[in-house]
Formats: structure tokens, sequence, C-alpha cells
């Protein structure tokens, strides 16, 4: 073999050894029929969906197990829903009557206008509280210490709310609730919104009851003034029903108090 050929079999064997060594190096880390692209990509996507699975449950967490402090942001209203005292809602006015015995509260910006003593020499004798709006507009009347009536009979009612006044009963210690409903009369109904016994708003109702309900210091009323006709159908007045007037009416009526 000449120095020609020497030289030629000695650079092929160096080429085939550098071949062998890269050959190796790119092996590492991979499995048959990965790219050299592919473990970098599969490295670098699993933790990201990893990640994302346990995002939603992290985020999950909060609202099956409220904070504390949203649980009492959420508690408050609710509270002074359930309860509408005067204590309970802002912007009102307390009136009590001369005897000191019955007293209810009403928004800040509606007036109360008494009338009476009424009735006869030496006979029992009553106040009457007219409550208005802001515009002078009659909207409720509570009368106490009078004569009552408490004449009933029978009667076709549909009650569309009621709800016991707390802590409120009459002389016999009966719960009294206020209520809205209608008594039906032939192709008439005649509506009604008032504090009565909590039988009376109680279904099946079959017998009217009264309006007058008795205190130790005598007979009292609390009821809204309506028009006649009240309302032109049964929807409308549960369209009367979700506004504002509404719900002061009612949180009026269920601020009764006596003592």
């Amino acid at each position: 073999m000449n120095r020609k050929n020497v030289f030629l079999s000695l650079a092929l064997a160096a080429a085939l050894a550098a071949a062998l060594g890269l050959s190796s190096c790119a092996a590492a880390g991979q499995r048959a029929g990965e790219t050299g692209s592919g473990p970098a990509g599969s490295t670098t996507t699993a933790p990201a969906s990893q990640e994302s699975d346990a995002a939603p449950a992290a985020s999950s967490a909060p609202a099956a197990t409220p904070t504390a402090s949203a649980t009492s942001t959420s508690a408050t209203p609710t509270s002074a829903t359930a309860t509408p005292t005067a204590g309970a809602v802002a912007g009102v006015k307390v009136f009590t009557f001369p005897d000191g015995h019955l007293s209810f509260s009403y928004p800040s910006t509606w007036s109360v206008r008494t009338v009476g003593p009424a009735g006869n020499a030496g006979k029992q004798q009553g106040v009457q509280a007219v409550i208005a709006d802001a515009t002078g507009n009659e909207l409720a009347s509570i009368v106490s210490s009078t004569n009552a009536s408490n004449a009933s009979g029978p009667v076709a009612r549909t009650v569309l709310d009621a709800a016991p006044v707390p802590g409120l009963k009459d002389v016999d210690g009966e719960q009294l609730a206020f209520g809205f409903a209608f008594d039906s009369f032939a192709d008439q109904s005649d509506f009604h919104m008032s504090v009565r016994k909590e039988r009376d708003f109680a279904p099946p109702v079959s017998n009217s009851g009264s309006a007058y309900i008795s205190f130790a210091n005598g007979g009292a009323e609390a009821k809204v003034l309506f028009g006649s006709p009240a309302f032109a159908s049964v929807d409308s007045a549960k369209a009367w029903m979700i506004t504002e007037q509404y719900s002061q009416l009612k949180r009026l009526l269920l601020s009764l108090k006596y003592s």
C-alpha cells in the first residue's frame, strides 16, 4: 500500500468514527420513531395539561365553600328582608298612639295625621292615624283604642300574600298577621290589605273574620285604603305587589307593635 492510499484510509476511518459519535449523542433521551423536537414538545405540554386540570378544581373550591366575608355580606340583606322592623329598615319614623300602647314605623318621606279622639261621651274613644305618601295621597289607616265590631260571615277568600306580624298577638293570645287578599262576591272581588287574626289568612278560608282586632286597651284596625274598585283585575293586583309602594305598606303593617 502506497502513502497516498494510507492517508485515504486514515481519513475514511476518522470520518466513520465522527459519524458514530454524533449518532450516539442524538439517540440519548429519545424513543424509537421520535424526532428531536418530540420529547421537548411533550415535556412542555405535560406540565401545562396538569395545571389546566388543577385550575378548575382550585377555582371551584371558593364557590362550594364561601369565605367568611362573602357569607356575612350575603346574609345581611336576607336577614333585613325577612324581618322588616323599624330598626332594620333605614329612613323610617316611628309613630306611637297617645296612650303609648300601639306603634308602627313608616317611611320618613311620608306623613301621619291624627283624627280623634272620636266617640260619644262616656264611651270608649279612639284615635285614627291616617298615613299619606310624599304627595299627600292617603294610603293607610290605623285606629287604636276604639269600640271594635267583630261581625263576620261566610266568604270565598283568595290570599295573595300573608305573613305573621312579629310578636303581635291579640288580647286572647292569638297570633296576628299581615295579609293581602280578595273576597269573591258574585262577579266582583273585594280586595283588602290589613292586619287580622292569622287564621283569617290561612287556607282554606271559609269565614270572613274581622278587620278589627282586640287589645287590652280596646279595639284596633290597621288597613290599606283602596278605591272602588281597587283593581281592574287580579292580574293588576299581582302587578302592584312587585312595586315599591306595596313593599312599603307591607313593611308598615308588619312593623306594628303593642306594649
